[in-house]
């Protein structure tokens, strides 16, 4: 039987055939992805993160629990006794009356025979912009200046304000400290200003003078005249306290500057005490301060005195424009440029009061013509104006003459310019000035000034040259208790007067601002 033939299966088109069925592995997104490669990685960061974490939050109590015990200080101690608090506002209290009182019901004006002499710049014109600070940075805050309580921020503003223009910039701690930043001072020149305060408060006699125990180089008592002395750095230490601002109502030098002041109003203000030479110098210094006193204290009994020794200077000049030993009249007369230059100075700070003084301009007329004939050739300036010319001027009294000039009418003069030359070619530019035992405070504490006057004149080069290392050298030479060490000797060198003149040369930053009203 034949076999049946099968025929062969048909062969399917592609198109025909049954879908195949196939399983899709998992979608991974870019997270997932990231986290499984990187997964030690992860791990260390969430740790990270934990550990932060819990140190913010440790952080965070410590902190709330130190300020829980600190107050709204900066910088706080255990706290005064209630008493001491109750003291202290008492005194600013009589602090804010009596600048009320004595605050202009108008504008301020200085009554001489011409105002428009006196070199009083507006308060735009007081920066000194494009000095190169030696530290640029933000002043501090009231706290790290030690006036933290807010009356006695108002009451000191209120001084400000009532004070000559080139004045007011040292009341104000803020501004005060902005203009020793704007000028390149440091925070040490500020520290070494306070210390020798302190030095100078613990020293001051009982009956409010200073000079019973001061000390020449050698160790010795002074052998100049007792009063004069007495006399001379009484004013000198009460000039240091008010460049400062520190008045009569002072939280920390109020008692010591009443005391200074009544002191000086003990004696007549119109009369030599001591010997010629010494009575001269101690009169000149001590219208200065009476005067300066006056001007940002408003003590009724200061205006007399400071009127009465601004006229006996102006009488006890002599002919040809200087002052001389004894307020000495003629040719004969011994007439020099130490002398002169304190009354000048203080003749200025009568200027400052605005009390009204008959011969004052005059006086100030005269007495710069007298000091430019003092100039020799090279720029520095005689002691006195018949030592021939030449070269016979004297590098410390240099600055003496310059500063006279920039006072009254002369800060652009072409002496002044010579006098600034000298002191940066000699001082500044001598390497042997880099000591304090070749430092003479006498000569230091007047080219200061006039280095730092020199900017309102457009003389900022000055100031630059001066400033460099003199903050350094000054700042280093002080004392642990305060006070400085002798350096080069100059006449009249005692510790007081030493420690006094170096204070203010210090605030130059600030207790004067340069005038561009020349």
């Amino acid at each position: 039987m034949d076999q049946e033939e099968i025929p062969p299966e048909p062969i399917m088109e592609q198109d025909d055939l049954p879908p195949q069925m196939t399983v899709a592995p998992p979608v991974e997104g870019p997270l997932a992805k990231y986290m499984r490669e990187y997964r030690l990685l992860n791990s260390l960061l969430v740790s990270l993160f934990i550990l932060v974490g819990s140190f913010a939050a440790l952080w965070n109590i410590v902190v709330y629990v130190a300020a829980a015990g600190e107050g709204n200080s900066d910088f706080s101690d255990a706290g005064a006794a209630p008493a001491d608090q109750q003291q202290e506002k008492q005194k600013v209290v009589k602090l804010m009356q009596r600048q009320q009182k004595s605050q202009p019901k108008t504008q301020q004006q200085f009554r001489t025979t011409a105002v428009s002499d006196i070199s009083l710049p507006d308060l735009n014109e007081l920066d000194v912009k494009d000095l190169a600070p030696v530290v640029e940075a933000a002043a501090p805050t009231m706290a790290e200046v030690g006036s933290n309580n807010d009356q006695m921020k108002k009451a000191m503003a209120g001084i400000g304000l009532s004070l000559p223009k080139v004045m007011q910039q040292r009341c104000d701690p803020k501004k005060r400290m902005s203009r020793l930043r704007s000028g390149g001072g440091k925070e040490i020149t500020e520290d070494a200003i306070m210390r020798g305060l302190n030095w100078l408060k613990n020293i001051q006699d009982s009956d409010g003078g200073w000079g019973d125990i001061d000390k020449t180089p050698e160790g010795n008592r002074p052998s100049y005249g007792k009063s004069s002395h007495k006399q001379a750095m009484t004013s000198m230490a009460l000039l240091a306290f008010l460049g400062h601002c520190e008045l009569q109502d002072s939280p920390q030098f109020g008692p010591t500057v009443q005391k200074a002041i009544d002191f000086l109003t003990s004696e007549s203000p119109d009369e030599l005490t001591g010997s010629a030479n010494n009575g001269a110098y101690a009169h000149g210094i001590r219208t200065y301060a009476l005067c300066e006193a006056y001007t940002m204290t408003k003590i009724p009994k200061l205006k007399e005195y400071a009127k009465r020794a601004a006229i006996f200077t102006i009488k006890g000049q002599n002919e040809n424009g200087g002052w001389a030993y004894g307020f000495g009249k003629g040719p004969v007369a011994h007439t020099d440029l130490s002398v002169s230059g304190w009354c000048i100075q203080g003749l200025k700070a009568a200027a400052l009061t605005g009390i009204p003084i008959d011969g004052l301009d005059e006086s100030m007329d005269k007495a710069i013509e007298y000091v430019k004939r003092c100039q020799d050739q090279t720029g520095r300036f005689q002691y006195k104006t018949d030592s021939h010319g030449g070269q016979s001027g004297r590098g410390s009294l240099t600055g003496t003459g310059i500063l006279s000039l920039q006072i009254w009418k002369n800060a652009k003069s072409e002496e002044a310019r010579k006098g600034l030359d000298w002191i940066v070619a000699n001082i500044c530019d001598n390497k042997a000035q880099k000591e304090w035992k070749n430092v003479n405070v006498y000569g230091w504490y007047y080219h200061a000034q006039a280095c730092f006057q020199a900017t309102g004149a457009g003389g900022n080069n000055y100031w630059r040259e001066w400033n460099k290392d003199f903050q350094q050298i000054v700042t280093k030479a002080q004392s642990e208790d305060g006070h400085w060490e002798h350096g080069y000797h100059f006449h009249g060198d005692t510790d007081i007067y030493r420690t006094a003149m170096t204070i203010l040369m210090l605030e130059v930053y600030y207790r004067y601002m340069p005038s561009t009203k020349v």
